[in-house]
């Protein structure tokens, strides 16, 4: 489409007034030294004629004025070329009207004809005669610029060797977009930071500034000063027009920014980071040294360091698997909350979140801390975006071939001196050379290690002598030294290890008064049981009764789950003077909220003190388990902390708090792997693995689980005295598992038989414990059945199972699970009219009482009866519930995946039947398909095939060729022989038509 004038006359101005921003840019760069203001749209300058006003569309100039760069700026459209004969007129013009000019530029976003290239070439001419030779045959064809020529003087011609054209040929999407970078590392280097969208609006202020000028205010004087003013305008400013901050934004548990500054670090982190150009391709260094050596610490400093220079910094806790992950779901529901807490494995929320990453227009940092293993990690780090990425790790040889790598060293004297006046010294001007000199001993003994000086400034503080006790404190660490030197970690100083020792017999000796000692044996304790689950984000609570509480006193209480120690005098402990026993002496930290993240607010009955949480150092873990292993049992110890935090558990996964859930996740995980290195099983333990195995069925990720399940299966199998009721609800969710995993009735024969000699053993003594497990595996082998045919055995368990539900006692969730049983029933054996299927399912859903995961169930099971009716809008309604579901929860997704597969079955055959009321469930159906998790929709081999044809059909009734075109290859392409012909007459048929009805479409 051609353009309009008033078009062109508006992008002229736009081009000219970004590339004066962008010359103001530069100077106040350094980069054009000597000037100190712009004159836009100038006149004239001091002393000069305005003879010309048209010729100069911005001057920079010097003090008084004096013109140091006269600039034009001629923009084109698309295509539009700039001839030699046109350009050189415009630096006729521009030379004559600013004769005191030290330079000029013709600036430009038109292609440059052959001979205006070559004119450009000739202005490096600087004797005037041979210019004036050169440009006569170069202008010969054009008469009237050859004439413009010979009327120049020789001053005038030494003015045109001084100019230049810059040819430019950015659009002016890609003139902004390098703007806004500019202006961002411009308000980097002066602390003062700034994000995507508020460098676009910076961008746009600055040119209305100029616009101001050019327009005739302030004389169309920009001066550098106010030009730096606007530049630096306060952030607090920018943030309040923009509602908030669009930059330096930290995501995850970072740690406060360390006070003390170790700059060499720093420069190597940032070179390693920053030694490239900036492209799409992700970056990453790995920050490598021992525990206890500052590398977190380094990382945090980095990230607090050059937080302006980012618009987002993400910190994931690797630790472990498990903390991975929930470090994922909490960067998941940032990146994207619309699709909070999405129902995915590890494997779609890993690929979901690096495609996040990679679409994100502005730069992140992100540290993945605490990595051990690199072959492990790899998949999860992201490869493409504008991002960094700093990885510390333990595991120096993991990672010897990562091309980019920060060793972190000790610290250097200055340092490690330094840090001890920060800790001991409260007022500079009372700190003495003979202190310095102590210091310095001090951390000369300790060999400069962080940690090690953390825990000797702890123990004299806590004496309150200070550094006069420096020198006993070193007496007592080389004694410990000769002593533990068998039990010090490869490469690690003994003192560390001493300082550590040093700082838990303080604890046992600090005690005054019998409340005191109580508070000190429990802090021992409480460190012992956190040296068992994973080092970050422990919760305060869940720690101290995991130490202190035992499971018979729990039991006596009647308390379940997560409880707080409640703060009072008749009290004889308390968890805030545990914390600061274990704070005093340098061996915990506090750790971010486990709420942190959260995509929901809790609501008033939640009690925040459940959330607080404490960090440890993994150097203080293992010298804690190597001092307390092989000195007596630990089945009690473990077997306690995994009695309390498989009720934490227990507790989140029942009230559907899936971020709590995860957060406790790793520490379940870390208690398990202790307590099967050692050996340890117990009824506790193996109630902890059934517990993991349900939050990672929660999260869909089934082999995760499978294995907690069969290990909980199996301390119970090594019991001498049998569990029945344990048994008997870990076999239920395991048989439910494996066939989501596929596995046919067949191969679950000997679970199921177990299951129900296992019911029929405590039917009579213990009936309430059998009800709910046979209701469930009752409703999993209903499901079954609908797509296999039971051989006889089974058959004949499923009779009994339902013979053997009717004698037991009813619950409301076996009521609940029963009455869906028979609407699943209902449908498959088409044995009720369908509207008392719907009018079934919609009493169940106005109970109150009925949990999420049936809830999910029940809706798609209304779905169903109400296409079965050809009832559409109302189909459509319940699969739109569906669809929420599916984007908001992670439960279990076969419900919804039966539901698409059986309401797709009705859709289709109402779209061959050019049934056009059946159109929008169609489109229902194919958006939860089209679902980013829409996958996982597929569990059974033909499911995929089904999807495919729903889309199909999608994609023909939306009339996109280029869909049609690729989904009818993809059919074409696909096994039919999936649809058994026995069993799928229906979906065969529609596949069929829908591919004729596809090919028809392409032909029309």
């Amino acid at each position: 489409m051609a353009e309009r004038g008033g078009q062109a006359a508006a992008f002229g101005f736009q081009y000219q007034y970004l590339v004066t921003l962008e010359e103001l840019l530069a100077t106040a760069e350094g980069l054009r030294p000597g000037v100190s203001a712009a004159l836009i749209e100038p006149t004239c300058t001091i002393g000069e004629a305005a003879h010309d006003t048209d010729a100069i569309d911005f001057d920079l100039v010097g003090h008084g004025s004096s013109p140091v760069l006269a600039a034009q700026v001629k923009s084109g459209g698309p295509g539009t070329e700039l001839s030699a004969p046109a350009a050189f007129a415009v630096l006729v013009r521009m030379i004559k009207a600013r004769p005191r000019a030290k330079t000029y530029s013709l600036i430009t976003n038109m292609r440059l004809h052959a001979k205006a290239v070559h004119l450009n070439r000739l202005l490096d001419l600087t004797d005037p005669e041979e210019l004036r030779l050169k440009l006569a045959t170069l202008l010969e064809r054009s008469p009237k610029q050859e004439e413009n020529l010979h009327s120049l003087n020789h001053d005038e011609l030494s003015r045109l060797s001084r100019a230049r054209i810059v040819p430019d040929s950015r659009e002016p999407h890609e003139l902004r977009e390098h703007l806004r970078e500019r202006i961002r590392r411009f308000r980097s280097k002066q602390r003062s930071g700034l994000g995507l969208r508020s460098a676009g609006r910076m961008t746009n202020h600055l040119v209305s500034e100029i616009f101001r000028r050019a327009c005739g205010e302030f004389d169309g004087v920009l001066t550098l000063d106010e030009f730096r003013s606007e530049l630096l305008t306060e952030s607090t400013h920018l943030a309040h027009d923009l509602g908030n901050f669009d930059w330096g934004i930290m995501v995850g548990p970072v740690p406060s920014q360390p006070d003390l500054p170790r700059p060499e670090l720093m420069a190597s982190l940032h070179r390693a980071l920053t030694e490239s150009p900036e492209d799409r391709v992700v970056r990453s260094c790995a920050v490598l040294g021992l525990s206890g050596i500052g590398k977190t610490s380094a990382a945090a400093a980095y990230a607090h360091d050059v937080a302006d220079s980012y618009d987002q910094i993400f910190w994931l806790d690797a630790e472990s698997d498990a903390a991975l992950v929930a470090s994922y779901r909490i960067l998941h529901d940032w990146l994207a909350p619309q699709h909070e807490q999405a129902n995915m494995d590890s494997e779609v929320l890993r690929n979901r979140v690096r495609a996040l990453l990679s679409a994100l227009p502005g730069r992140w940092l992100m540290v993945v801390d605490n990595a051990s293993d690199r072959r492990r990690l790899l998949p999860w780090l992201p490869t493409g975006g504008r991002g960094h990425v700093i990885i510390t790790s333990t595991n120096q040889s993991s990672w010897a071939t990562h091309p980019r790598r920060v060793n972190v060293a000790q610290l250097t004297t200055d340092e490690a001196v330094s840090l001890v006046r920060l800790r001991l010294s409260a007022d500079n001007a009372l700190w003495s050379e003979t202190h310095e000199q102590t210091a310095t001993e001090l951390v000369r003994n300790l060999e400069h290690w962080p940690l090690a000086i953390e825990l000797a400034c702890g123990y004299l503080a806590g004496c309150g002598l200070g550094l006069a006790e420096a020198p006993r404190y070193l007496e007592i660490i080389r004694d410990r030294a000769l002593d533990d030197e068998q039990s010090v970690p490869a490469d690690y100083p003994r003192t560390l290890v001493s300082a550590i020792l040093v700082a838990l017999q303080r604890i046992g000796r600090a005690a005054k008064d019998e409340r005191e000692q109580d508070t000190s044996s429990a802090a021992l304790a409480s460190i012992i049981a956190a040296s068992y689950m994973a080092s970050r984000q422990i919760p305060l609570q869940l720690m101290v009764a995991a130490a202190v509480l035992s499971k018979e006193s729990a039991l006596r209480s009647g308390l379940k789950g997560p409880m707080v120690m409640v703060e009072s005098p008749r009290n004889s402990l308390s968890v805030l003077e545990i914390h600061r026993a274990l704070r005093s002496e340098s061996l915990v930290q506090r750790g971010e909220p486990l709420s942190a993240g959260a995509p929901h607010q809790d609501g008033p009955d939640h009690n925040d003190e459940l959330d607080e949480t404490i960090s440890i150092n993994e150097i203080v873990q293992h010298v804690v388990r190597g001092r307390l292993e092989g000195s007596g049992s630990m089945e009690p110890i473990l077997s306690r902390a995994a009695f309390h935090t498989q009720g934490w558990l227990a507790e989140f996964i029942d009230d559907e708090d899936e971020h709590r859930m995860h957060q406790l996740v790793p520490h379940a995980q870390c208690l398990a792997g202790h307590a099967l290195r050692l050996g340890i099983t117990s009824d506790d333990l193996a109630v902890l693995y059934g517990n993991l195995g349900t939050a990672h069925l929660r999260t869909g990720s089934l082999d995760e689980a499978r294995i907690a399940f069969e290990s909980e299966l199996a301390i119970l199998m090594d019991r001498t005295v049998p569990a029945p009721v344990l048994e008997l609800k870990t076999r239920v969710p395991l048989v439910d598992l494996m066939r989501k995993q596929g596995a046919r009735l067949d191969d679950l024969l000997p679970h199921l038989m177990r299951i129900h000699e296992l019911a029929q053993q405590i039917a009579k003594s213990r009936p309430i414990d059998a009800v709910n497990p046979v209701a469930n595996v009752l409703v999993t082998l209903r499901a079954a059945t609908h797509r296999e045919v039971p051989g006889e055995p089974v058959a004949g368990l499923i009779t009994d199972l339902q013979t053997l539900a009717e004698r037991l006692p009813n619950t409301a969730v076996s009521e609940f699970l029963a009455e869906i049983g028979r609407i699943t029933q209902a449908l498959s054996g088409r044995d009720l009219p369908d509207h008392e299927i719907e009018q079934r399912c919609r009493t169940l859903l106005s109970d109150p009482r009925l949990p999420l995961a049936m809830r999910i169930n029940v809706i798609a099971l209304l779905a169903e009866a109400l296409a079965f009716q050809k009832c559409w809008s109302g189909t459509e309604a319940e699969l739109a519930k569906l669809a929420g579901f599916a984007t908001t929860s992670t439960l279990d997704p076969m419900p919804i995946a039966t539901a698409v597969h059986n309401v797709g079955l009705q859709v289709g055959m109402a779209f061959i039947q050019n049934d056009t009321a059946a159109l929008p469930v169609l489109r229902k159906l194919v958006e939860i398909i089209n679902h980013p998790d829409g996958e996982r929709l597929a569990r059974e081999p033909d499911q995929p095939l089904k999807l495919l044809v729903l889309q199909l059909l999608g994609a023909v009734d939306g009339g996109d060729r280029t869909e049609i075109k690729t989904l009818l290859a993809a059919l074409e392409g696909a096994d039919k022989s999936l649809l058994d012909p026995a069993h799928e007459i229906g979906w065969r048929l529609i596949a069929s038509m829908a591919a004729m009805t596809a090919t028809a479409a392409l032909s029309d």
